[in-house]
């Protein structure tokens, strides 16, 4: 089982930043952006995990995971000390009972080079279409 230790996850930024996500809390999991910039702990960005295990040997076990980067006012159309936007990813897995580890470990790096794809970035940083 694993331990919930600080994720470290490099930002997107033309010199990257490296963000560091501590844990905060086990029910559900999750790490909040230690980031000391960030002045109100509600604007740092989050991870949060969930894991919902399939009794069943025919079910679907799930694992969500979401991602939440809330940005602050720029202190003229909305005060900096609240929520502006939010920019969020969130992901399921659906995984069945009868599934091998190799199997989602398959999805989980597949996954992983999907998202380095060009036309996937293009998709996601450009908002075009991808036809």
């Amino acid at each position: 089982m694993a331990v919930m230790a600080a994720i470290a996850i490099a930002d997107g930024a033309s010199t990257p930043v490296t963000h560091t996500f501590n844990p905060v809390t086990d029910q559900p999991p999750e790490w909040v952006d230690s980031d000391a910039a960030k002045a109100y702990k509600y604007l740092q960005p989050r991870i949060i995990v969930n894991t919902k295990r399939s009794l069943s040997p025919t079910g679907v076990s799930r694992v969500s995971i979401t991602l939440n980067c809330p940005q602050g006012g720029d202190g003229v159309t909305v005060p900096a000390n609240e929520i502006a936007r939010y920019a969020m990813a969130k992901l399921d897995f659906l995984l069945p009972s009868k599934g091998t580890k190799q199997e989602r470990k398959d999805l989980r790096v597949m996954l992983i080079n999907l998202l380095a794809n060009a036309q996937i970035i293009d998709v996601v940083d450009e908002l075009n279409s991808a036809w």
